[in-house]
């Protein structure tokens, strides 16, 4: 078991106009190169998670402890350094008016020597594949370049942690599954903690862990292929299941014996290709 990196011991957080917590006595770990999935319906709590994590909101009760830094007034630029976000629209992202002058940007806020900022700005972009679009508009891009430019400007700051808050929701398909392969990519070769807070249930089958948030509080925890076990728990609160999940059952009904979720389609593949082969 990794080393817990990311502690979230017994927080509440309400929002001035509401009555309800947003987030109610929630409390779980992230180990260092774990990836987290917090999933949930809108209102579930899964982004003011996000928001507690960075340091953009604080915690009416409880601890939140990035690294060696509990969460406070005094902590929080030392918790900002070791956590980077990617966020819903990347267009709400950019500041420069070229690829690498955007990437750049936060190394100037933070003050990095100029020959450090100029090695670090064409690293990260050769990371996410957009070394070749520094030049660039970023207004030119697709969505998912994009989003990568967004992810590399995270990178270059060289934090312990990424949080991608609802980072795919607005891409298609295809721009969806190159920031997904990025960031998968980067965390085996970095051993980066990614946390990721989506409503995408295809998504989720990226990661090691899934928490399920429901009304503000943590329902459920386990491997996404615990989590989809029970297909009709997942449903009665509201949540859908992956593509390749509602693909197993429909076979189920048919009468194909899997005995529980497949989460990638080689594997389905396989299963299938032995269950015909027995026959």
């Amino acid at each position: 078991m990794a080393e817990d990196f990311v502690k979230i011991d017994h927080v509440f957080y309400k929002y001035d106009d509401e009555a309800s917590y947003a987030v109610n006595d929630v409390t779980f770990s992230v180990g260092k190169g774990e990836w987290l999935a917090l999933v949930g319906h809108n209102g579930s709590g899964k982004s003011t998670l996000a928001r507690l994590l960075n340091g953009l909101l604080f915690p009416e009760k409880g601890l939140i402890k990035i690294g060696h830094y509990v969460l406070s007034e005094k902590t929080i630029w030392d918790i900002r350094r070791q956590v980077g976000m990617v966020f819903q629209n990347p267009d709400n992202q950019f500041v420069g008016a070229t690829v690498q002058d955007d990437v750049a940007f936060g190394l100037e806020n933070h003050g990095i020597p100029h020959d450090d900022m100029v090695k670090r700005v064409k690293e990260a972009l050769h990371e996410v594949g957009m070394e070749e679009y520094k030049l660039h508009e970023p207004a030119r891009l697709s969505g998912g370049q994009k989003q990568r430019v967004a992810i590399a400007g995270v990178l270059a700051l060289r934090p312990d942690v990424i949080i991608l808050d609802e980072a795919t929701s607005m891409l298609d398909p295809r721009g969806r599954s190159e920031v997904m392969e990025t960031i998968r990519r980067l965390r085996e070769k970095e051993d980066i903690t990614v946390i990721s807070i989506t409503h995408d249930l295809d998504e989720v089958l990226y990661a090691d862990r899934v928490i399920v948030m429901n009304e503000g509080e943590r329902f459920k925890e386990g491997t996404p292929k615990e989590i989809f076990k029970d297909t009709e728990e997942m449903k009665r609160i509201g949540l859908g299941v992956p593509f390749i999940v509602s693909l197993e059952d429909e076979l189920k009904s048919h009468g194909i014996s899997i005995d529980e979720p497949v989460l990638s389609e080689g594997e389905l593949l396989n299963l299938l290709w032995e269950s015909n082969s027995s026959k």
